[in-house]
């Protein structure tokens, strides 16, 4: 019996230290991800700087107004051109005593800042119906429902969460072929069925929060829960698609990380005919 004991003290021992150190990833300040990207279309000579943050998942107790009101902090401080958010404001922990309320979770976005704007689109966590309304109270940041909004050197597209309905004909309709189209979809492996436009395109998306828990011989839990997605982080091409896929600043579930660190992404996109390079 004293046998025992001592192993499942062992292992309660070590399954406080594994979440300790996990809330401990999970809530460290984001890493900045910076890239360049080239877009067909853009000015010449004209850069764009577009601040990427995705899945903030208000709630207790890793993602509270304190620490959304550092990150918006180092999101104005990049001082981006552009700044897009693409879902999952709220919601999905597996605890989640007292309950997070959209009121809560979307005004500290409110103080982001950039000169083109700060554009949104929902998750598949966030109340279709309420979250409209309650970001329509905020000056910022803009809400796109299978909308587009032309902001001069480019064109901002947002579709709805796959799970609430996103639909790319009427996000895309009257957009003419030859404009920079930055779509900004919540979950990036929608894009397999969805034909792209003949226009210059680079998608940006989250949902998948780069896997959140990887762990060696394992890999990530989260593959092992829902099945692999196509683009789970980084740069990749679904469906004739550029996508690019961010691990996000908050958690589901559990509120840990390893071997994913919260990111924000900068990237700063170019007329094509410049030299090409990244940064990570």
């Amino acid at each position: 019996m004293r046998l025992l004991a001592r192993a499942l003290a062992a292992c309660a021992a070590l399954a406080l230290l594994f979440l300790g150190v996990g809330f401990w990833n999970a809530t460290r300040p984001p890493e900045v991800v910076k890239l360049r990207l080239p877009l067909e279309g853009l000015p010449a000579g004209r850069e764009i700087r577009v601040l990427h943050i995705t899945d903030t998942h208000y709630g207790y107790p890793d993602m509270r107004t304190r620490r959304l009101n550092r990150i918006v902090s180092q999101a104005n401080a990049l001082k981006p051109d552009l700044i897009v958010l693409t879902g999952d404001y709220m919601g999905g922990k597996l605890f989640d005593k007292p309950r997070s309320w959209l009121e809560e979770a979307l005004p500290p976005l409110a103080a982001l800042e950039a000169p083109l704007g700060v554009y949104a689109v929902l998750g598949n966590h966030d109340e279709p119906k309420w979250t409209p309304v309650v970001m329509a109270r905020q000056t910022a940041p803009k809400l796109l429902v299978n909308a587009h909004v032309d902001i001069g050197p480019l064109v901002v597209v947002g579709l709805n969460s796959a799970t609430h309905g996103a639909d790319p004909g009427k996000a895309l309709e009257g957009i003419s072929p030859k404009r920079p189209i930055l779509l900004l979809i919540h979950e990036g492996d929608f894009l397999t069925y969805a034909a792209r436009p003949p226009n210059p395109v680079l998608a940006l998306a989250g949902h998948t929060h780069g896997g959140q828990v990887i762990l060696p011989l394992i890999g990530s839990l989260g593959d092992l829960h829902g099945g692999k997605p196509l683009c789970l982080r980084g740069f990749c091409t679904v469906n004739g698609w550029p996508l690019f896929v961010s691990s996000g600043v908050g958690t589901t579930l559990l509120p840990i990380r390893y071997g994913v660190p919260p990111e924000i992404v900068e990237i700063s996109l170019y007329s094509t005919g410049r030299n090409s390079g990244t940064e990570r």
